[in-house]
């Protein structure tokens, strides 16, 4: 349990030897970060597949700039169906939330019949003394770390740029980072599928750096970089032979997009994605300032924690921008439900978006499935495409990405449609870990999955009995 205000030591260092199939496999949403008292975390993640004010955009659109024809009408519910539909969505957020300990989460859908639904549950700051100074509430537009899901966004441009000519997928890395073991044999897809075998930057003694030495010290991505090059022990394996989850992939590529292009990651982020987008509240961090601050999470302890911050047992936790720079491509993007959901639509329904034919084939290559067997777990295989899982639910393909950066978690989970019309896509993001069900200081993630299926129930009520575009 969490004694302290000061912020939790995440331990994400593993060796060859050490690491299992869990790290970031899809197959059971559960995922454990374990808490030793130094304080460092010796973080397990177990396959994770992949959360009241609320707005309505009940045509089948996502606003402006994209969406569907006007023959698609039939198949959008009505005001009354909406009503009912957004009011059960709210009572299982809410109850999901509430059941999870979680401060604040936030969900968006999108199906063919509700168009997109946005709903927030809890607050987004809890106050000392609500009596003068009420806590503040959480809404549908209020950011939060997405993590991971940092990774698709950067898969998309990558694509992009290799569409346009700009790289060479089977590239080799050798180009820009001859200093990574194996470089010469690295590709550029090894990078977004996560075969690349190259270790995670998240050493003990760089832990020790982030987390004691210099916790407000922004961190660059070539020294983030040179952390895992240096790493004991080298590479994993060999290149394309295994797969194994590794932050620092995404780093590289980070880095390659901004040796190609010239310009930072963050300027072709907005160039690319957020301003056409309209993607208002989406930010990567790390190297730029957060429009309206870092956002504030917290830690559920319990109501016996000594931690001087602890409101009802809660303790704020705010992310050291030593942290956010160091996962900068990796894990720091910042965002809302609302503009994942959008983004996920972008990406993977083009055709909803015809003023942006740039889009167009990224998602073919993003669902290119690279399966190999996981690194160091038997008979486990892991189906990885470029930023994303992909698994096959009742004989259909599902797509999904989970994100963590302490103590936030976020997760997107696509049902693409059979026809040409659009698919589901359920996107929620929560603010707080639970460390008080575990007597040996272990905190747990929120479930995501729990609430999703929920959601997906919901929503595939409504679309039941609807015809297919």
């Amino acid at each position: 349990m969490l004694e302290s205000s000061e912020q939790s030591r995440p331990n994400f260092s593993q060796d060859k030897n050490s690491l299992s199939a869990g790290l970031y496999g899809f197959g059971s949403m559960i995922r454990v970060a374990q808490i030793t008292k130094n304080p460092i975390f010796a973080a397990i993640v177990v396959l994770p597949i992949f959360a009241l004010v609320a707005s309505v955009f009940t045509a089948c659109s996502f606003g402006s700039g994209g969406g569907s024809s006007d023959s698609s009408r039939e198949n959008v519910a009505s005001k009354a169906e909406i009503a009912a539909t957004l009011n059960d969505l709210q009572v299982a957020l809410d109850s999901w939330r509430e059941n999870e300990r979680i401060t604040g989460a936030s969900m968006s859908v999108f199906s063919a019949a509700t168009g997109q639904l946005d709903l927030a549950s809890g607050v987004a700051k809890r106050s000392i003394d609500p009596d003068r100074f009420p806590d503040e509430i959480l809404t549908v537009d209020r950011p939060m770390f997405a993590g991971d899901l940092t990774h698709t966004l950067v898969a998309a441009l990558v694509i992009q740029l290799a569409r346009q000519g700009a790289l060479t997928l089977d590239s080799p890395i050798a180009e820009w980072f001859p200093e990574i073991e194996q470089a010469s044999r690295i590709t550029v897809r090894n990078l977004l599928e996560h075969t690349s075998g190259i270790p995670v930057f998240y050493t003990e003694d760089f832990l020790d750096v982030l987390y004691e030495q210099e916790p407000n010290l922004a961190q660059s991505p070539d020294d983030v970089i040179a952390v895992a090059a240096a790493a004991s022990g080298g590479s994993y394996f060999s290149p394309g032979t295994q797969y194994g989850y590794s932050k620092t992939n995404f780093l590289i590529l980070g880095r390659v997009i901004e040796m190609v292009t010239g310009q930072p990651l963050e300027a072709e982020l907005r160039d690319s994605f957020f301003e056409p987008l309209g993607l208002d509240n989406t930010y990567l961090a790390g190297r730029e300032n957060i429009p309206g601050s870092t956002p504030l999470g917290y830690e559920y302890a319990g109501p016996g924690t000594n931690a001087p911050t602890a409101v009802d047992g809660h303790v704020p936790q705010t992310p050291a921008i030593s942290v956010i720079s160091a996962e900068w491509a990796s894990g720091a993007l910042v965002s809302t439900p609302r503009d994942i959901t959008r983004l996920v639509q972008a990406i993977f329904e083009p055709q909803e978006f015809p003023e942006f034919p740039e889009l167009e084939g990224v998602a073919q290559e993003m669902l290119r499935i690279a399966d190999h067997p996981a690194q160091e777990s038997g008979p486990v295989r892991v189906d990885s495409g470029a930023g994303v899982f992909v698994w096959t639910e009742n004989g259909k393909q599902v797509v999904g990405q989970f994100g963590f950066l302490y103590p936030f978690s976020a997760q997107f989970t696509y049902w693409p449609e059979s026809g040409s019309g659009p698919g589901i896509i359920i996107v929620v993001m929560a603010n707080e870990v639970d460390s008080s069900r575990n007597p040996n200081s272990n905190f747990q993630l929120p479930v995501i999955e729990d609430l999703t299926k929920g959601a997906k129930r919901i929503l595939d009520a409504v679309q039941k009995g609807r015809p297919a575009r």
